[in-house]
């Protein structure tokens, strides 16, 4: 864990190799770097999707790097890959279906998301607020 100075803010990162099976172990970081703060449910939740959408979609990645940035006011989730392949995006609802869902509850719960390509790789984060906020 890292503490920003002056801020409030604590940082916890992990990096995990890119395989399915890593899933609840990264699930189980997010929930325990969030322990206590009252957007911590809503967190574990979106963190498990943007965690998913990695493991499953960037298939030319190796590892994947979760980061949680908690303050009280409100919870940032980084998920990093070594992607360089696709953009992640909302797809057309199938009720039908059983996948294709994770974007719009992102977008339903989130304060603000988004994803960021970078050099050697992708970043798909979401901030999560503090019900109080």
């Amino acid at each position: 864990m890292r503490t920003t100075a002056g801020t409030g803010v604590h940082e916890h990162a992990r990096t995990f190799p890119r395989h399915i099976w890593v899933a609840p172990t990264a699930r189980q970081f997010v929930r325990q770097a969030t322990a206590g703060h009252p957007a911590a449910d809503d967190t574990v939740l979106l963190a498990a999707e943007l965690i998913a959408n990695s493991l499953i979609h960037a298939r030319d990645a190796t590892r994947v790097t979760v980061t949680v940035a908690v303050s009280e006011a409100l919870i940032r989730i980084d998920v990093r890959d070594d992607s360089n392949l696709g953009i992640p995006h909302v797809r057309p609802g199938d009720p039908e279906a059983e996948d294709g869902r994770g974007f719009r509850l992102v977008n339903q719960i989130a304060r603000r998301w988004g994803f960021i390509r970078e050099p050697g790789g992708s970043c798909c984060w979401a901030e999560i607020a503090s019900p109080a906020t």
